[in-house]
């Protein structure tokens, strides 16, 4: 199992602020007119998770360590 990093954390936040946000455009027509600010939090959201997938990957490669031997200790 991978640790959590403060990408992750981010990213996930900001996917849930823009889930929030649209499902306040359905309701509110106010909201809805500017809607493209949803697709800048979930595009912010998701760019953030990958980052921290990349980050996560690449601190297991320069340790040498394998995923397996993670399990183990």
């Amino acid at each position: 199992m991978g640790k959590i990093n403060g990408e992750n954390v981010a990213g996930a936040a900001f996917l849930l602020f823009a889930s929030v946000f649209l499902a306040a455009g359905m309701v509110n027509p106010i909201i809805a007119s500017v809607a493209v600010v949803f697709y800048f939090l979930a595009a912010a959201g998701v760019a953030l998770v990958f980052l921290g997938y990349r980050t996560h990957r690449n601190e297991i490669l320069s340790s040498g360590t394998t995923a397996v031997q993670q399990q183990h200790h």
